[in-house]
């Protein structure tokens, strides 16, 4: 959590009547401030009549506190208190006495005013004050802090009991705590000083309360920032906890329930036998908000009868959204709908795998556990919005996803619900044709004059005139009267005020105050850099900024994302891990153009800054960002071959498959960033065709890198540098599509070529495996013998690739007839293979596979055979029962004990084998036919012995 201070004092001043309850409700608030709303305490518990020496101190040394680590500050004080002079409130301390002066009496607006001005890192001030006549010092803090604070750019939130007149019983108290015990229905995530007012005025009938707020913009609502604990009525929502609450919040609050909105709902959930729904519409329908209201029902009075479980999960797609992350949010969400069910199901999903290798993430991590919790009656609804937000690359992916979760007989009981912007090509993809179709209109002029006219009161000259005019689309929808609202007009001109007009007033809104003078624009680059949706790291954007000289500190930072208001989104507002982005796809184009038209470079210059801030800043938010954006950062900055570093890095944490789809996604923007003819875009092709042939598609991977052979030809010739790498690996792919011969060929004229030393050495390992596999075990391991120490020298003892090579070695000396030779290369190697690579790499057990074979032949069968035996419960731990290299390991081992005699074992070991075979790779495969052949002989050979 970010630092959050909270400091309570209960205070009863022995010069006037005895309250009785202030100890109790203020230990009552110091417990839920601190254990529910996370706040840390100043001091070891709620201060508990302090004489008025104590109380300016522990406010004073509060303060500091809280300036020093940048935090959030929060004092509640219950108790006496008095006004003088129709001006002055005091706070009255055990001791206080009349006459009251800064002596006896802690006068609240002077002290907080003083320590405001002394403080230079404060991330926002919130005061509770339940005490008499406290109303006074609410409209001292509206004149005296707001001036102090509109110097600053800084936030702050005072809710106080009373006005000049009594508070009564610490109702005020009394009530916050039972609100903060029961949640309210009709408020966002977490609980605001505004959300309380209502119901201070409902339950403190015989008291005013007042609240002031200023967060130095035109924002009328305040910092969401600046919440007291979480509201429990939002604990059953799908996104609870969730970066995308922030934005839920900012969607649906003001939201005008027209009776299009209500009848548009209404419709949806009336067809919610349907397992996918599209609801379409241009920007500013209200697509998001209708999501977020599907969310919240509670919020739509026509939906009464709905509560928060009606959605399971949501997921609220942007430019960094990929099926990868898409999962994630998924997983997370529905492990905290049905917690122990759900993570039941996932285990059970592991446990029954066969193989892990062929299946992607999704299928394991959502779409069996779903079906595992499929049940008579149960209906899971996900809601996906923002279908055309995603990269097109990726966008395929999420699209195939929500084809299976609403085409898979298995998942029957799944509902899918997905908002499209209209005019965009995801609107007639082929694979979601099955949706039944919701088509969100914009509203119209007279139900926007409508909307402003209840938020504003009186509308700025001209501008109905302009709303009236704009075309029929609206350019914004409903998304111009929260623009309005949030303008000074005191400079501005409705002329022409279309939504990039609009945008454009509203950011100058705040590039126009001083204190954010330096920061506004760099700022708007960044956040047009990051696109849609709460996703960057806030402290990511600090460092970035710095970077582009704009050094900040995170509460000034905060302080200008509360200012620029209904552009940015914002998840886990006021925390550390707190992230932000542009609130509407519409903004987008707008801000880029703003901010362009007075810094040509800044996209630029913003995506190089936030990819050299991934260098800086770290933790677990900047990963989870990094995973989807930095890649993206990387190739707008111009640096491609980062790019390519960190997905390599990427890719040694997951299965081949599921690097296949993603480069899949991420090859997309490598051909919109680079030419068809920069290094890093073939290489990003080579990595593509590498896994997809890793992951189980060797002939695809074979056309492919023979496409990028016939590519590389065309531009660079046919002996060129740039494209010999790809000869190299499409002639490897030749030998694993059983063309070794063909292969030898394309290596040895590979090898006739001028390259480098560590090139040559490893087209010459190629070369050896390759002549092995053709069936010349002799010159295979001749061809070892002369370039392994060459390649030892260059790579060093211990590299991957010489280890991998000294394996293939003693295999070639085996089969050529020196049995004994290979097993002992096998028996020294094998330790270093698992010192270096470890136990659960493939060339480590490929290494001790081949020993348990040369041990076998040396004579030690009971040696030989818990070789295998280690080598096959390894490879079905690491990759399943049914992973090729698992089935080639259990068929060697059947061999094993069909040589040794024992048929019946063999048959044991290998009697599934051909079907299983049959069933992955055809009844024409190579390996099918050869294991179907064994099979039957073992089996005939153990009746004959039996």
């Amino acid at each position: 959590m970010a630092e959050r201070l909270a400091l309570v004092i209960a205070s009863e001043c022995t010069a006037f009547p005895r309250l009785g309850f202030t100890a109790e409700l203020a230990t009552a608030l110091y417990s839920v401030f601190t254990t529910v709303g996370h706040w840390l305490p100043v001091g070891d518990g709620p201060v508990l009549d302090p004489t008025i020496i104590e109380l300016k101190r522990r406010i004073k040394a509060a303060f500091q506190r809280a300036d020093e680590l940048g935090a959030t500050l929060l004092i509640a004080f219950i108790g006496h208190g008095f006004t003088t002079n129709d001006d002055d409130f005091y706070l009255l301390a055990a001791d206080s006495a009349m006459p009251l002066d800064s002596d006896s009496g802690f006068h609240l607006v002077n002290v907080v005013a003083e320590q405001l001005g002394n403080t230079r890192s404060l991330d926002g001030l919130i005061v509770l004050v339940d005490a008499c006549e406290a109303g006074t010092g609410a409209l001292g803090a509206g004149s005296r802090w707001v001036r102090i604070l509109e110097k600053s750019a800084g936030r702050m939130e005072l809710l106080v009991a009373s006005d000049d007149g009594n508070a009564y019983d610490g109702c005020f108290s009394r009530t916050l705590l039972r609100t903060f015990d029961t949640g309210l229905p009709g408020s966002g995530t977490n609980l605001l000083c505004a959300d309380l007012t209502p119901e201070l005025n409902s339950s403190c009938q015989r008291q005013t309360p007042r609240h002031l707020s200023f967060n130095g913009t035109q924002v009328r609502r305040g910092d969401q920032g600046l919440w007291l604990v979480p509201n429990r009525s939002r604990s059953r929502d799908a996104v609870t906890g969730r970066p995308a609450a922030g934005l839920v919040d900012h969607l649906v609050h003001s939201v005008s329930l027209t009776t299009s909105v209500q009848e548009t709902l209404a419709d949806i959930v009336e067809a919610s036998g349907d397992r996918l729904q599209a609801l379409i519409g241009p920007a500013g329908a209200g697509k998001s908000t209708l999501m977020s209201l599907l969310i919240r029902p509670v919020l739509v009075e026509t939906l009464g009868s709905l509560t928060a479980e009606f959605v399971t999960a949501a997921v609220f797609l942007d430019v960094t959204s990929t099926v990868e992350s898409v999962l994630l949010e998924l997983g997370n969400q529905l492990g905290a709908r049905f917690g122990a069910e759900f993570a039941a199901a996932h285990q059970a999903v592991h446990a029954e795998l066969t193989d892990r290798e062929r299946f992607s993430a999704f299928e394991i991590e959502i779409v069996r556990p779903l079906h595992r919790m499929r049940k008579a009656g149960r209906r899971i609804r996900i809601l996906i919005d923002g279908l055309d937000q995603p990269e097109e690359g990726c966008r395929s992916s999420v699209v195939a996803a929500i084809t299976i979760l609403t085409t898979d007989e298995r998942l029957s009981h799944v509902r899918v619900i997905v908002g499209i912007r209209s005019g965009t090509d995801v609107v007639d993809h082929p694979d979601i044709a099955h949706a039944r179709r919701v088509h969100l209109q914009p509203p119209t002029a007279r139900e926007v004059l409508r909307e402003l006219r209840i938020a504003e009161g009186a509308i700025p000259d001209g501008l109905d005139r302009t709303i009236h005019e704009l075309p029929d689309d609206m350019r914004g929808g409903w998304l111009l009267p929260r623009l309005i609202t949030e303008i000074d007009w005191r400079d501005g001109s409705c002329e022409g005020a279309d939504l990039d007009a609009l945008v454009a007033l509203r950011f100058r809104t705040t590039h126009q105050r001083r204190v954010h003078a330096d920061i506004a624009l760099p700022m708007g680059a960044l956040l047009a850099a990051v696109g849609v949706g709460p996703t960057a790291p806030l402290s990511l954007i600090c460092e970035a900024l710095r970077r582009l000289g704009r050094p900040v500190t995170l509460p000034q930072l905060r302080d200008a994302v509360v200012d620029l208001g209904v552009l940015v989104a914002r998840g886990h507002p006021g925390q550390d891990n707190e992230r932000v982005g542009l609130s509407h796809a519409a903004f987008t184009n707008s801000l880029r153009q703003i901010v362009c038209a007075q810094w040509p470079t800044a996209l630029l210059d913003a995506h190089t800054a936030l990819a050299a801030a991934f260098d800086t800043v770290t933790g677990p938010d900047i990963d989870v960002y990094a995973h989807t954006a930095a890649p993206r950062h990387y190739l707008a900055s111009e640096n491609s071959a980062r790019a390519l570093a960190f997905l390599d890095v990427a890719d040694t944490r997951r299965r081949p498959i599921d690097n296949r789809a993603s480069w899949a996604n991420w090859m997309v923007a490598f051909q919109e960033a680079l030419p068809p003819d920069h290094p890093d875009l073939l290489a990003a092709r080579a990595r593509f065709a590498r896994w997809t042939g890793d992951a189980g598609e060797p002939f695809a991977a074979r056309a492919m890198f023979a496409g990028l052979v016939e590519d590389c030809t065309a531009m660079f010739g046919h002996n060129h540098p740039q494209t010999l790498l790809p000869r190299v690996q499409l002639a490897n792919w030749h030998v694993q599509t059983g063309g070794a011969a063909q292969a030898v060929v394309m290596l040895t004229e590979l090898l006739g070529l001028e390259q480098d030393e560590r090139e040559k050495l490893r087209i010459r390992a190629d070369l050896g495996f390759s002549t092995g596999q053709a069936g010349d075990i002799v010159g295979a391991r001749d061809q070892y013998t002369a370039f392994l120490p060459a390649l030892e020298r260059l790579l060093g003892p211990m590299h991957p690739d010489v280890l991998h090579s000294r394996d293939q070695y003693a295999r070639w000396i085996g089969e050529a007839g020196d049995p004994e030779r290979a097993r002992r290369q096998l028996i020294e190697l094998v330790p270093v293979c698992e010192n270096v690579l470890g136990s659960e790499h493939t060339d480590t057990m490929w290494a001790k596979d081949n020993l348990a074979r040369w041990t076998a032949a040396c004579g030690d069968p009971d040696g030989a055979a818990r070789l295998y035996g280690e080598v096959l419960a390894m490879r079905e731990k690491v990759s399943g029962t049914e992973h090729p290299f698992t089935l080639m390991t259990r068929r060697n081992l059947a061999q094993f004990c069909a040589g040794q005699g024992d048929y019946a074992a063999a048959v044991e070991l290998g009697a599934d084998l051909p079907e299983i075979w049959r069933r992955l790779y055809g009844p024409d495969d190579r390996g099918t036919i050869d294991v179907t052949r064994n099979v039957a002989e073992w089996t005939a050979q153990a009746e004959c012995t039996g």
